[in-house]
């Protein structure tokens, strides 16, 4: 079950006090994760955090685990929608590789209006620590990041399909632009002592055209499509 407010239509009393309580503890939990890193998070804090007493919380989230991997389902499905509606913004019939870009400022979008999901994805990806041990726990976050990457997947075999990049591996490929917006967008910080050079504005369309030209796009065809997702706003 997903504690959000969308998830309340046409649903008991009871069921949207639930749904508004679960959704309050997610939110909590969040807030510890922001302050102080996944070791902050416990269901004491928790509790505490919520005026609940531990016994409580696990009617909600049967442990802790339950929990993480519910927020970060959660956090992914904010992901979606940040992709979606980039892509949704553009023009009909928008060429696949405008469309590679307008998904990559969607991410872009998502780490600067939602720097607490941003972080706890980051967090997450760079635990050396299996987080999420049981196959129950981890199975709905696994599908959860492979759906919200299948955007990316298709604009990529999409853009392969019609000749704008040459054959390869689509999901390498998907993979590779991931991390590579992933890597650029953890600079935001360090972006604040050298703004010249740290420009994530400039840096993440211009990683995305340097990837599309070595997966065997034209450079005009990648300045048209830039240009087609960022009118007037590109590097």
């Amino acid at each position: 079950m997903a504690f959000t407010k969308s998830r309340m239509v046409h649903k008991t009393p009871r069921a949207r006090r639930r749904d508004a309580n679960g959704a309050r503890i997610l939110d909590a939990a969040m807030e510890l994760i922001a302050q102080g890193g996944l070791e902050a998070l416990s269901m004491a804090r928790l509790a505490e955090a919520v005026d609940y007493t531990a016994g409580a919380l696990y009617r909600y989230f049967p442990s802790k685990d339950a929990l993480l991997a519910h927020l970060v389902a959660q956090v992914l499905e904010e992901v979606q929608g940040f992709l979606a509606r980039a892509e949704a913004a553009l023009p009909t019939g928008a060429f696949p590789l405008t469309r590679v870009f307008a998904l990559a400022q969607g991410y872009r979008e998502f780490a600067k209006e939602r720097p607490h999901g941003f972080s706890l994805l980051a967090l997450t990806m760079a635990d050396p620590r299996v987080l999420l041990p049981q196959h129950a726990d981890a199975a709905p976050v696994t599908q959860r990041v492979i759906s919200t990457l299948e955007l990316l997947a298709q604009a990529l075999g999409d853009a392969e399909a019609s000749g704008q990049l040459a054959p390869g591996d689509v999901t390498e490929r998907t993979l590779h632009l991931f991390a590579t917006l992933q890597g650029l967008l953890l600079l935001h910080k360090q972006a604040r002592f050298a703004p010249s050079v740290l420009d994530l504005e400039r840096l993440v369309p211009s990683a995305v055209r340097t990837l599309l030209i070595g997966w065997g796009a034209k450079a005009r065809a990648a300045d048209a499509a830039l240009e087609k997702a960022h009118p007037g706003g590109h590097p």
